[in-house]
């Protein structure tokens, strides 16, 4: 069936349909991508602390070994139920043909859950879903308007604070760009703001507006131009400052997420770094422009998807063991650099 629209996704994420048990979620917005999933992972009533009833894969295994995801998804509990297989991570491989046998099939006692990063139109993958009966596309866009209404009453309105229509849409101008760290930005607001229930501008500038993203944004640039000396000082102070390991991966992930893009439309519309870093949207900081291009030059694309690769699993795997965060965010950002250096 086609791509679900944005007032159906509420609805599915609370009661998924039982007879559309593959669910592809897709989207330049990672964050809203891991939401979400976590969100159907929570409703379709399979045990998720079960390690025998929720399976977690690979992309690239997955696609690997077309046969493994089949034999996951029909592979009886050991102690009966339904079972919960996620997919998730980058891949240069095709996993549309893995998956197409279990759409073709349908699945009785099984969820399947893929998450993914932005598949344009006509993409094997999202094709396969938006066209099969058994199967549902859930797009995952990056949050404006009325979604980040929506976001500012759930994480402060709803929770007693009083936000002016003025301060809500200077607010947003700090949101958007993913779901996860705009939730974030809203509680650490709330934390902030304490016992005054009524957010100010003093409350935004502070904690949402502050100069940590742009701090954040030059240490993501040394790392993608392959500076270890972002390894051996500012990683370090950005987490003792309070900045979370996983939020780190996610900000590195968002950042070779636009390097990404940005390397493809050097390579389909044969534009030089500089331009194609002139093109971004939202805009890049004029003071980041030089040196983005002269990294986007350097980097080609399967260095920057194996990196993509890296940041994921790794974000994942903080998010599972935060005491151990700072030591994966550490490990996995040393083996960017590493990469990162071989393109200089």
């Amino acid at each position: 069936m086609p791509a679900l629209k944005p007032g159906e996704i509420g609805r599915f994420l609370a009661r998924p349909d039982p007879a559309r048990r593959a669910i592809l979620i897709y989207g330049p917005d990672s964050g809203l991508v891991s939401e979400r999933a976590d969100k159907l992972a929570a409703s379709c009533g399979v045990d998720t602390a079960d390690p025998f009833a929720t399976i977690r894969l690979d992309a690239d295994i997955a696609a690997a070994d077309r046969n493994r995801l089949l034999d996951e998804a029909f592979t009886v509990g050991m102690f009966g139920g339904d079972r919960l297989i996620r997919v998730s991570g980058q891949t240069r491989r095709n996993l549309a043909d893995a998956v197409k046998p279990l759409l073709e099939q349908g699945l009785e006692n099984a969820w399947v859950l893929i998450e993914a990063g932005d598949l344009k139109k006509g993409a094997a993958l999202r094709t396969l879903f938006e066209k099969s009966p058994n199967g549902v596309a859930i797009p995952c866009y990056q949050d404006e308007g009325r979604a980040l209404d929506e976001l500012i009453t759930e994480e402060l309105t709803d929770k007693g604070y009083a936000v002016s229509r003025e301060l809500s849409a200077y607010l947003k101008q700090f949101l958007g760009g993913d779901r996860m760290a705009s939730r974030n930005e809203l509680r650490k607001l709330a934390l902030y703001a304490g016992d005054e229930k009524e957010i100010t501008r003093e409350h935004i500038n502070a904690i949402v507006g502050d100069a940590s993203t742009t701090d954040l944004d030059e240490v993501l640039d040394s790392i993608s131009a392959g500076e270890i000396s972002a390894l051996e000082n500012e990683i370090g102070r950005l987490l003792e400052q309070g900045m979370a390991a996983d939020m780190l991966l996610l900000g590195a992930l968002r950042h070779f997420q636009t390097l990404h893009e940005l390397r493809g439309k050097m390579e389909t519309a044969r534009l030089s770094a500089s331009a194609a870093v002139d093109s971004a949207r939202p805009p890049i900081f004029w003071k980041r422009k030089d040196r983005l291009a002269r990294i986007l030059a350097k980097l080609n694309t399967a260095q920057i998807e194996r990196i993509l690769t890296r940041l994921h699993q790794a974000g994942f795997e903080a998010r599972a063991n935060p005491e151990l965060g700072a030591a994966i965010a550490g490990t996995c950002l040393l083996a960017v650099i590493l990469e990162a250096r071989q393109a200089s």
